[in-house]
């Protein structure tokens, strides 16, 4: 089972690794290498340095909201082991399609840490509540505030806008109703598996069982955030601080070659908007279609000498430089734990 997890990670990298290349090529062989080097060697850096603090800023808020949930489930734990548990998800969800690999993983980590599955799992189920309602929530308010640019301008792109808004409400639809409601999450469940009996799928019995435990796992979450009300709204406003950094990154990218006359929350709007479009793609780190999608939508913002490379700042400070550093921040922490063992 464990060379079988090995093997499947191993290939996630790989596959991650040879996705990136091509993304890379495809960018470059469409672009003047010298004029986007040029650019980014004329930008003032310390707006880079901006993208990048918000980006550690996108981490550690996660780190602190899983810290808060796990000491209030009497875990001993400190913000250091949480934000190892932020870079480790962030790292796993960038190279597995539509980010499945980075929960298990913090969960994992979260094991070998002596911190139990069920407070585990609890924790970051309410982290991913707050986070899928906050990318929501942004998303909505940037349409709204952006539509005549989103509906006009963007051409064909607008589709997968709409298809991401409309995967991420039933998402959130679904979330809601297996945490608050057991009975109708049960009848859910047992409609699933009908479907899937229908179409003969062999694993349906597992699928239900599975299912049937995640439900109770709900139940347990509804509980939880029934007696820490407030804690809840903390968790939220956390998250919009973490989204909003996030969603800032092409702003301060923007700031860097001198242009002005957009503000930073027409940046972080339309940057919501382009996150959902393409973040439930089966690709790792939405990969390609970020790319492409930053290029028309931003393309009203940014000047057309400047395009491409706000683009490749912007997607390698927030995606391409992170992985880099949670990978070795990962190899970090594995390598001072050998150590331990040894002492």
């Amino acid at each position: 089972m464990k060379n079988k997890q090995t093997k499947k990670r191993v290939f996630n990298i790989l596959f991650f690794l040879i996705f990136a290349i091509v993304t890379i090529y495809i960018i470059f062989r469409n672009n003047d290498i010298n004029k986007i080097m040029a650019n980014i060697k004329g930008s003032h850096k310390e707006f880079l340095f901006g993208a990048v603090l918000c980006m550690f800023i996108y981490l550690l808020a996660e780190s602190f909201n899983v810290y808060r949930l796990l000491k209030t489930l009497n875990d001993k734990v400190s913000i250091w082991q949480t934000l190892k548990y932020s870079f480790i998800g962030f790292f796993f969800s960038s190279i597995t399609p539509s980010s499945t690999g980075g929960q298990p993983m913090q969960l994992y980590f979260m094991s070998k840490d002596k911190i139990s599955i069920s407070h585990g799992a609890l924790a970051l189920l309410v982290q991913l509540l707050s986070f899928q309602f906050i990318t929501l929530v942004l998303a909505l308010i940037g349409f709204g505030a952006e539509y005549d640019l989103l509906i006009h301008h963007i051409g064909n792109i607008k589709y997968l806008m709409f298809l991401g808004i409309g995967v991420n409400l039933v998402i959130q639809t679904f979330l809601i109703i297996m945490i608050f409601s057991k009975n109708l999450g049960k009848k859910l469940i047992n409609f699933a598996t009908k479907i899937l009996r229908k179409f003969k799928y062999k694993k349906v019995d597992n699928f239900q069982k599975k299912a049937l435990e995640q439900l109770e796992d709900y139940h347990e979450c509804a509980y939880y955030l029934k007696k820490h009300k407030l804690l809840l709204i903390q968790i939220i406003l956390v998250t919009l601080i973490q989204m909003s950094a996030y969603h800032a990154v092409p702003y301060f990218v923007y700031k860097a070659f001198g242009l002005s006359g957009s503000s930073i929350w027409t940046f972080i709007l339309l940057q919501a908007v382009l996150y959902i479009s393409v973040a439930s793609l089966p690709l790792p780190g939405a990969m390609g279609a970020s790319e492409g999608s930053f290029m028309i939508i931003f393309k009203m913002l940014f000047p057309v000498a400047f395009l491409s490379s706000a683009m490749i700042l912007s997607r390698g400070i927030s995606f391409y430089l992170y992985v880099i550093i949670s990978a070795l921040v990962i190899v970090g922490f594995m390598l001072i734990d050998k150590l331990k063992v040894k002492n």
